[in-house]
């Protein structure tokens, strides 16, 4: 995006999410566990905003959720369900080894004064909330001394912007993936302080991440019960047995014996239809929240992956940044797989309220493209 020749912004924020970095890949190796191909695009934007006008005034990158997906980073040849610090520590070191022209253009912004990032982490990156893990990517960016250039924002659930503008990841709309605000890390059963890692993650460990590397665009279909549907038709053994391990921990969780004794069959089901009707309309209740708020002008969200801007009256605007993942949609309404490469501007000006826009990442053209499966 080029910069206006007449332009009068103070300050530039750019946010955001879901872009879910893994291991990395390797040649003449497969990882099912790494969905992240577009490392160049993400460098190029970055390292655009080091660039021209850019370099005289603020400019604040928000990393809002998602940004590691850690969860399926596996750790003795599993994905554990309890993550103390030193588990964390080494899936973040596996993932800064994994994407090194990301991290080298997250230190060039941060050596332009005035440059700044923050990090609000996800339900598929709560570990990044230890210390020693938020250590290692300031060293990685060579600013361990400086902690003030790149803050995790793990206080709060929301971070609130001048002018009314609040980013907060999304999960939080959602009974099954919320998280207590500043409550990312936890007492184990041991009593060793471990990641708080929601109910829709310890879902996706459980149940999807052991047919991943069958299926390696399983967690990528939207909706799932779509996906199912037509996996009872084309791929029935596949799907049953995906089904038997969905059953199996939702028995053994939502359905156990002690719940049930406790509260009886029925409550113990429509809670769990509550939830499920909580996690297919996340947007609907970002948007309620938006609209009854007085002192909320622009709402920016992440986490279902659905690139979103609408306006509404009294000068409301919605944003959901999407995700630089592949996705692939059985929507009738959206069939297809695209990637779309979106983030949200920013932009204080001189006059006025700030400018908040949707925007979509096109990068340089290039001569050739490797195409993933």
């Amino acid at each position: 995006m080029p910069v206006p020749q007449q332009w009068d912004a103070t300050a530039i924020k750019i946010v955001f999410s879901d872009v879910h970095l893994g291991t990395g890949e390797h040649p003449g190796l497969a990882n099912p566990y790494e969905d992240f191909r577009q490392d160049d695009r993400l460098a190029e934007l970055i390292l655009h905003h080091c660039q021209g006008a850019y370099e005289q005034i603020p400019v604040e990158i928000i990393i809002n959720g998602d940004f590691m997906d850690l969860l399926k980073i596996p750790i003795g040849g599993a994905f554990p369900l309890e993550v103390d610090e030193d588990i964390a520590v080494e899936k973040v070191r596996r993932v800064i080894r994994g994407h090194p022209e990301v991290f080298d253009a997250m230190a060039t912004f941060v050596r332009v004064p005035g440059h700044t990032i923050t990090y609000i982490p996800g339900n598929h990156d709560v570990e990044v909330a230890f210390p020693r893990a938020q250590n290692l990517i300031r060293a990685r960016l060579n600013i361990l001394s400086k902690p003030e250039l790149f803050q995790f924002y793990t206080e709060h659930d929301t971070l609130r912007l001048p002018s009314g503008i609040v980013v907060t990841h999304g999960n939080n709309f959602e009974a099954m993936n919320s998280i207590e605000p500043g409550r990312f890390i936890v007492d184990g059963p041991d009593g060793k302080q471990i990641a708080a890692v929601p109910f829709g993650s310890r879902f996706l460990i459980h149940s999807l991440l052991p047919f991943k590397a069958e299926q390696p665009l399983l967690d990528q279909v939207h909706p799932l019960s779509t996906f199912l549907l037509w996996g009872l038709v084309f791929d029935l053994r596949f799907t049953l047995r995906l089904l038997s391990r969905m059953a199996t921990f939702l028995f053994a969780t939502r359905f156990s014996r002690s719940v049930v004794h406790e509260i009886g069959w029925f409550k113990a089901i429509s809670i769990f239809i509550e939830e499920v009707s909580l996690f297919t309309n996340m947007e609907r209740r970002a948007i309620k929240v938006l609209k009854e708020s007085d002192d909320i002008s622009a709402l920016i969200v992440g986490h279902n992956h659905k690139a979103t801007i609408a306006r509404f009256p009294r000068n409301k605007i919605y944003v959901n940044t999407g995700t630089w993942l592949k996705l692939v949609s059985l929507d009738l309404t959206n069939l297809g797989t695209r990637t779309y490469l979106t983030y949200a501007q920013v932009e204080y000006r001189q006059v006025g309220p700030p400018a908040v826009r949707l925007m979509r990442w096109r990068g340089r053209p290039k001569e050739v493209e490797e195409l993933s499966a």
